[in-house]
Protein backbone atom coordinates (compact mmCIF):
# COMPACT_ATOMS: atom_id res chain seq x y z
CA UNK A 1 0.00 0.00 0.00
CA UNK A 2 1.42 3.58 -0.58
CA UNK A 3 0.87 6.04 1.09
CA UNK A 4 -0.11 9.74 -0.26
CA UNK A 5 1.88 12.35 1.09
CA UNK A 6 -1.28 14.96 1.62
CA UNK A 7 1.54 17.62 2.33
CA UNK A 8 2.85 17.62 -0.53
CA UNK A 9 0.89 15.61 -3.36
CA UNK A 10 2.63 15.20 -6.77
CA UNK A 11 2.00 18.29 -8.85
CA UNK A 12 3.06 16.86 -12.19
CA UNK A 13 -0.29 17.49 -14.02
CA UNK A 14 -0.62 21.12 -12.48
CA UNK A 15 2.92 21.89 -13.48
CA UNK A 16 2.58 20.88 -17.12
CA UNK A 17 -0.75 23.17 -17.16
CA UNK A 18 1.23 25.75 -15.65
CA UNK A 19 4.65 26.04 -17.64
CA UNK A 20 2.44 25.57 -20.63
CA UNK A 21 0.24 28.96 -19.73
CA UNK A 22 3.86 30.62 -19.03
CA UNK A 23 4.48 29.90 -22.14
CA UNK A 24 1.56 30.91 -24.07
CA UNK A 25 1.34 34.13 -22.01
CA UNK A 26 4.90 34.71 -22.71
CA UNK A 27 4.54 34.49 -26.19
CA UNK A 28 3.56 38.01 -26.97
CA UNK A 29 6.10 39.78 -25.47
CA UNK A 30 8.09 37.39 -27.29
CA UNK A 31 7.23 37.89 -30.49
CA UNK A 32 7.44 41.73 -29.73
CA UNK A 33 11.14 41.36 -28.77
CA UNK A 34 11.60 39.67 -32.00
CA UNK A 35 9.81 42.46 -33.83
CA UNK A 36 11.68 45.24 -32.33
CA UNK A 37 14.61 43.35 -33.29
CA UNK A 38 14.25 42.45 -36.77
CA UNK A 39 12.75 46.15 -36.99
CA UNK A 40 16.30 47.33 -36.15
CA UNK A 41 17.88 45.35 -38.73
CA UNK A 42 15.22 46.62 -41.24
CA UNK A 43 17.48 49.51 -42.70
CA UNK A 44 15.47 50.13 -45.50
CA UNK A 45 12.41 51.60 -43.23
CA UNK A 46 12.58 55.30 -43.84
CA UNK A 47 12.24 57.51 -40.67
CA UNK A 48 8.60 59.20 -39.74
CA UNK A 49 8.81 62.23 -41.14
CA UNK A 50 5.93 64.98 -41.20
CA UNK A 51 4.48 64.78 -44.74
CA UNK A 52 1.01 66.81 -44.35
CA UNK A 53 1.16 70.21 -45.26
CA UNK A 54 1.76 72.73 -42.63
CA UNK A 55 -1.34 74.55 -41.12
CA UNK A 56 -1.19 78.15 -40.85
CA UNK A 57 1.42 79.81 -38.33
CA UNK A 58 5.09 80.62 -37.64
CA UNK A 59 7.59 77.89 -38.29
CA UNK A 60 11.09 77.04 -37.88
CA UNK A 61 13.18 74.55 -40.76
CA UNK A 62 16.09 73.81 -39.26
CA UNK A 63 17.41 72.39 -42.97
CA UNK A 64 18.54 73.30 -45.95
CA UNK A 65 16.64 70.88 -47.88
CA UNK A 66 14.12 73.62 -49.52
CA UNK A 67 12.96 71.23 -52.01
CA UNK A 68 11.60 68.99 -49.71
CA UNK A 69 10.21 72.02 -47.40
CA UNK A 70 8.52 73.03 -50.91
CA UNK A 71 7.26 70.12 -52.65
CA UNK A 72 5.58 68.37 -49.53
CA UNK A 73 5.25 71.00 -46.62
CA UNK A 74 4.04 73.96 -48.58
CA UNK A 75 2.46 72.38 -51.61
CA UNK A 76 -0.86 74.09 -51.69
CA UNK A 77 0.61 77.20 -51.00
CA UNK A 78 0.94 79.96 -53.38
CA UNK A 79 4.93 80.14 -52.12
CA UNK A 80 6.88 84.12 -51.90
CA UNK A 81 10.51 84.11 -50.85
CA UNK A 82 12.87 86.51 -48.40
CA UNK A 83 15.83 84.56 -49.11
CA UNK A 84 19.67 85.15 -48.75
CA UNK A 85 20.58 81.64 -50.13
CA UNK A 86 19.58 82.36 -53.87
CA UNK A 87 21.16 79.09 -55.61
CA UNK A 88 18.38 77.25 -53.06
CA UNK A 89 15.39 79.09 -54.81
CA UNK A 90 16.46 79.12 -58.70
CA UNK A 91 14.66 75.88 -59.77
CA UNK A 92 11.58 76.97 -57.94
CA UNK A 93 9.35 79.49 -60.18
CA UNK A 94 8.00 81.95 -57.43
CA UNK A 95 8.75 85.84 -56.82
CA UNK A 96 12.14 86.25 -54.08
CA UNK A 97 13.16 89.05 -52.68
CA UNK A 98 16.98 88.65 -52.29
CA UNK A 99 18.36 89.65 -49.09
CA UNK A 100 22.19 91.47 -50.45
CA UNK A 101 24.03 94.61 -50.10
CA UNK A 102 24.24 94.60 -53.98
CA UNK A 103 21.90 97.15 -55.40
CA UNK A 104 19.40 94.82 -57.97
CA UNK A 105 15.95 94.52 -58.57
CA UNK A 106 14.08 92.81 -56.17
CA UNK A 107 16.96 92.96 -53.95
CA UNK A 108 17.12 94.42 -50.32
CA UNK A 109 19.99 95.61 -47.90
CA UNK A 110 19.91 93.30 -44.60
CA UNK A 111 19.66 96.60 -42.70
CA UNK A 112 16.25 97.92 -44.04
CA UNK A 113 13.77 95.75 -42.45
CA UNK A 114 11.01 98.03 -42.68
CA UNK A 115 11.89 97.57 -46.22
CA UNK A 116 11.07 93.51 -45.79
CA UNK A 117 8.03 93.99 -43.65
CA UNK A 118 6.57 96.60 -46.37
CA UNK A 119 7.28 94.17 -49.09
CA UNK A 120 5.65 91.07 -47.14
CA UNK A 121 2.83 93.47 -46.47
CA UNK A 122 1.59 94.42 -50.22
CA UNK A 123 2.84 90.28 -50.88
CA UNK A 124 0.88 88.00 -48.28
CA UNK A 125 -2.63 87.06 -48.47
CA UNK A 126 -4.36 84.01 -46.79
CA UNK A 127 -3.16 81.61 -49.14
CA UNK A 128 0.62 82.46 -48.93
CA UNK A 129 3.80 80.51 -47.51
CA UNK A 130 6.46 82.63 -46.77
CA UNK A 131 9.74 80.94 -46.91
CA UNK A 132 12.47 83.19 -44.92
CA UNK A 133 15.71 82.17 -45.64
CA UNK A 134 18.75 84.53 -44.20
CA UNK A 135 17.82 85.10 -40.59
CA UNK A 136 21.56 84.15 -40.02
CA UNK A 137 22.42 87.17 -42.19
CA UNK A 138 20.05 89.39 -40.52
CA UNK A 139 21.39 89.07 -37.28
CA UNK A 140 24.78 89.58 -38.33
CA UNK A 141 24.03 92.61 -39.62
CA UNK A 142 21.55 94.01 -37.33
CA UNK A 143 22.67 92.16 -34.08
CA UNK A 144 20.02 89.30 -32.82
CA UNK A 145 17.21 91.60 -30.68
CA UNK A 146 16.38 93.98 -33.43
CA UNK A 147 16.09 91.18 -35.49
CA UNK A 148 14.34 89.04 -33.21
CA UNK A 149 11.51 91.83 -32.81
CA UNK A 150 11.59 92.22 -36.51
CA UNK A 151 10.46 88.58 -36.72
CA UNK A 152 8.21 88.83 -34.10
CA UNK A 153 6.16 91.77 -35.53
CA UNK A 154 6.85 89.96 -39.05
CA UNK A 155 4.73 86.66 -37.46
CA UNK A 156 2.08 89.27 -36.45
CA UNK A 157 1.21 89.97 -39.99
CA UNK A 158 1.77 86.97 -41.31
CA UNK A 159 -0.67 85.53 -38.48
CA UNK A 160 -3.40 88.61 -39.23
CA UNK A 161 -3.86 86.84 -42.33
CA UNK A 162 -3.77 83.73 -41.89
CA UNK A 163 -0.94 82.01 -44.17
CA UNK A 164 2.27 80.57 -43.38
CA UNK A 165 5.55 81.98 -42.46
CA UNK A 166 8.53 79.41 -42.67
CA UNK A 167 12.23 80.20 -41.48
CA UNK A 168 14.86 78.37 -42.49
CA UNK A 169 17.78 78.56 -40.26
CA UNK A 170 20.64 76.84 -39.17
CA UNK A 171 20.78 75.88 -35.70
CA UNK A 172 24.82 75.85 -35.24
CA UNK A 173 24.75 79.66 -35.55
CA UNK A 174 22.99 80.54 -32.96
CA UNK A 175 23.27 80.64 -28.92
CA UNK A 176 21.44 78.24 -26.85
CA UNK A 177 19.15 80.98 -25.22
CA UNK A 178 18.83 82.44 -29.13
CA UNK A 179 17.17 79.15 -30.01
CA UNK A 180 15.29 78.87 -27.07
CA UNK A 181 13.39 82.08 -27.68
CA UNK A 182 13.23 81.64 -31.59
CA UNK A 183 11.64 78.03 -30.95
CA UNK A 184 9.22 79.64 -28.21
CA UNK A 185 7.71 81.36 -31.40
CA UNK A 186 8.24 79.26 -33.76
CA UNK A 187 7.40 76.04 -33.98
CA UNK A 188 9.90 73.84 -34.67
CA UNK A 189 9.56 70.86 -37.80
CA UNK A 190 11.64 68.53 -37.82
CA UNK A 191 13.93 67.80 -40.74
CA UNK A 192 13.99 64.67 -43.04
CA UNK A 193 16.66 62.58 -42.29
CA UNK A 194 18.93 61.63 -45.23
CA UNK A 195 19.27 57.84 -46.19
CA UNK A 196 22.85 56.58 -46.01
Amino acid sequence: MSWINFMNPPLVLGQKLLEGYFILSSLPFALGVLGNFLGILNTNKKPKQQEAPLSPGAWAYPSLDVDYLIANLLKDKKLVGIVRNHHLFEKHDFPCLWISKIEKENSVRPTHLEKILHWVTKTITHDHGLIFDGVEYLILENGFEPTFKFLLNLKDHILLRDSILVLVVDERTFEERQLSLLYREFRRISPIKQQP
